[in-house]
């Protein structure tokens, strides 16, 4: 299904929103001949002129390689959840397998069906971790005490009983960042049926025949495409608290339901893998005495997590929670090996990665995802590294520091500040982000108006009646890599059946092969180019160091699938 149809004319938008769907070849676009300087996008004209032109798409690709029939792949997203009413979710949100484990230790799931639950109960209890099975995770390195203590845990899961309620899904009040991400996975356009008011999902468009759909009239919804518009989401909803317990049951859950692609677009907060070390440079100056400042720095560094335990009145970190900790380390790392999981590289602009993306080694299946922006360097905030897999395209971040400035010279107030390079090097700023699916609503990113108010639906306000955003971040990078793990899936399926998949290791190496540290990132003309962002001369690093494998191209990773 391309985006070529004769309604793709009529997107709202005045400049090219799935612009980085054509960097990551996902569809094959022509943007025109390449001009001698880079265009200034912020110019309507110029814009327009970059518009290009859909030749061909991946989903085409699969779909060629078929027999007719659409094969599905599921991506599990753990996050903060996904708002299960958005017009371009809606059809792709698997609510029957989601869970929030944010609000039960055991799961929860909110139905619509209040009138066949009992009227005298507020909730209603369902297995949702029954028949777990472990064996085919293997021997997870665990020592003999954490290992008897972890099948005790599981046994637990296998035997417990989660809740349905009958409350107001918190997911459609505090899931932004999980919308945002699940649109770029997997959003799909909100066509309606001729003459119905259901909205239409891809599979059924492709393999009805005689069905006849049209956009979605609502003007404030957009025909918007994620990477892979065909798989299905499975929303793992958890929090922000550092209680270890509930990630373990996350990633148990998404191996349980037999999920083809992990999505953590976040980090997690272990106490102890968290931990940044001292950068080399610093400890160098600190320990010569060049900078006070410095060494203080260090210093306290160091300390980080040992002033507590030289403090004997301090509360001590029980043991329990050192262990499942290390449990939930080992856990990540058994699923990685039969399911890929994608994680965000962080956002702090440091030469190294949050966890649990800096657990990513080649004989596994974590793949640590930075961003970089259509000038083809770094985004202004990704992290990096030597263990960084490869990036993907996203928006950017001001930077002003004694290494390199970037900054936003479209912004009105710019000639206020007295912005001089000096001795940092300057480096180009994007403005180009990431459009995607929003959460409706006050609580959105865009903070449009609730759909349930007393606006009309068709006159709701904000960006596209609050249902996009403009997204960003390695989170967001995080989640187009996950799309394109999905569409490696889907290509394998489609040669093989719906009920196979590749293991985590092999769709790790497929995208790598697939990648390129010198590759342009469209709609841009530069090659990926390393910056300096924390040490004088970083830039003579080399480009793994800032892109790891690079950008990858989806088109080569489908058809390598397809080989398999």
């Amino acid at each position: 299904m391309a985006v070529t149809s004769e309604h793709s004319t009529e997107v709202p938008e005045p400049y090219y929103y799935l612009w980085h769907l054509a960097a990551l070849k996902v569809i094959d676009a022509d943007f025109g001949p390449a001009p001698s300087t880079p265009p200034n996008l912020e110019i309507p004209a110029v814009r327009e002129a970059c518009r290009p032109t859909v030749k061909s798409t991946v989903w085409d690709q699969i779909a060629a390689a078929g027999t007719g029939t659409m094969v599905t792949a599921s991506v599990a997203l753990i996050d903060v959840g996904i708002c299960p009413d958005h017009p371009n979710l809606k059809t792709r949100l698997d609510q029957d397998r989601s869970i929030d484990l944010a609000s039960h230790p055991f799961g929860a799931r909110t139905i619509a069906q209040y009138d066949e639950l009992d009227p005298y109960s507020p909730e209603q209890q369902e297995a949702f971790f029954g028949g777990l099975d472990l064996t085919g995770l293997g021997d997870l390195g665990l020592s003999n005490d954490d290992t008897a203590y972890f099948k005790s845990l599981t046994a637990e899961l296998a035997a417990s009983r989660g809740c349905v309620r009958r409350l107001m899904n918190p997911e459609a009040l505090f899931g932004a960042h999980g919308t945002a991400c699940a649109g770029l996975i997997a959003g799909e356009p909100a066509a309606n049926t001729s003459g119905t008011s259901e909205v239409s999902s891809p599979e059924t468009l492709f393999t009805e025949t005689g069905s006849e759909a049209e956009p979605n009239k609502n003007r404030n919804v957009l025909p918007y495409f994620g990477v892979d518009p065909f798989s299905r989401l499975i929303s793992i909803r958890t929090s922000f608290d550092t209680d270890p317990a509930q990630f373990i049951c996350a990633f148990l859950y998404a191996y349980h339901q037999h999920a083809d692609v992990i999505v953590l677009p976040r980090g997690l907060p272990d106490p102890e893998h968290l931990r940044l070390e001292p950068k080399a440079e610093l400890t160098t100056d600190a320990g010569l005495y060049q900078n006070r400042l410095t060494g203080d720095l260090v210093r306290r560094l160091s300390l980080v997590g040992e002033a507590e335990e030289l403090d004997p009145n301090s509360p001590q970190p029980a043991e329990s929670g050192r262990r499942l900790w290390r449990i939930l380390r080992h856990v990540i790392l058994g699923v990685s090996r039969k399911i890929p999981i994608v994680c965000a590289a962080g956002n702090s602009g440091e030469s190294q990665l949050i966890y649990p993306a800096n657990l990513a080694e080649e004989d596994n299946g974590i793949i640590a995802v930075g961003s970089v922006t259509a000038e083809g360097f770094r985004s202004g905030y990704s992290n990096y590294g030597n263990r960084l897999t490869l990036v993907a395209p996203s928006d950017d971040q001001e930077v002003i520091n004694r290494h390199q400035l970037r900054v936003d010279h479209q912004f009105p107030f710019h000639a206020r500040h007295a912005h001089i390079a000096g001795r940092s090097k300057e480096y180009r700023y994007s403005g180009l982000g990431l459009l995607t699916t929003d959460l409706p609503g006050s609580w959105g990113y865009e903070s449009g108006d609730d759909p349930w108010s007393s606006v009309p639906f068709e006159e709701n306000r904000g960006i596209g009646g609050g249902y996009y955003t403009n997204f960003g971040g390695t989170s967001g990078a995080s989640a187009l890599i996950g799309g394109i793990c999905s569409l490696i899936q889907r290509a394998h399926k489609t040669k093989h059946g719906q009920s196979t998949s590749l293991d985590g290791v092999t769709v790790k190496a497929l995208l790598v092969a697939a990648s390129d540290p010198h590759r342009v990132v469209a709609p841009g003309f530069r090659p990926l180019t390393p910056d300096c962002m924390n040490s004088d001369h970083e830039d003579g690093k080399g480009s793994a160091y800032f892109f790891g494998a690079g950008l990858p191209d989806a088109a080569a990773a489908v058809q390598a699938a397809l080989a398999t």
